[in-house]
């Protein structure tokens, strides 16, 4: 009987790279940018289709998905031309961004500072929470 070896011939493997998903930090810096830039559709596209926000502690009832932000923020980027965000402190832990940030270029009113808590899954912003006094 007769053996036939066969040779194990190398046979490439195609792996497909994961698309890569941003960290956190990434998210919530474009988000910024996008604000500053007043580019609607690039700072809706750092959110969530399922965004909840709101302003703690107490303030007014909370808001969610897009369709909101795409108003609120629409219209604060008509009403405002000089309006700009910068970041003051950042810290991550997690899923978490919290940072602190003075908005200016509110017509007709004062820069204000806030401390906004983002939460970032999947490289969108799903949940956003304010604080205010």
């Amino acid at each position: 009987m007769r053996r036939i070896l066969m040779a194990c011939l190398p046979i490439p493997v195609l792996v497909a790279a994961a698309p890569s998903v941003p960290g956190p930090e990434v998210v919530v810096q474009r988000q910024i940018e996008a604000f500053n830039a007043h580019d609607l559709e690039a700072f809706l596209a750092t959110f969530g289709e399922d965004l909840e926000m709101a302003a703690l502690p107490g303030g007014p009832g909370s808001s969610s998905g897009k369709a909101r932000l795409r108003e609120l923020y629409g219209e604060r980027f008509r009403r405002n031309p000089d309006l700009r965000a910068t970041v003051l402190d950042r810290m991550v832990s997690g899923t978490f961004v919290i940072q602190r940030e003075r908005i200016s270029g509110r017509a007709g009113k004062a820069p204000l500072e806030a401390t906004v808590i983002y939460q970032v899954k999947a490289g969108a912003i799903r949940r956003m929470w304010t604080l205010g006094d």
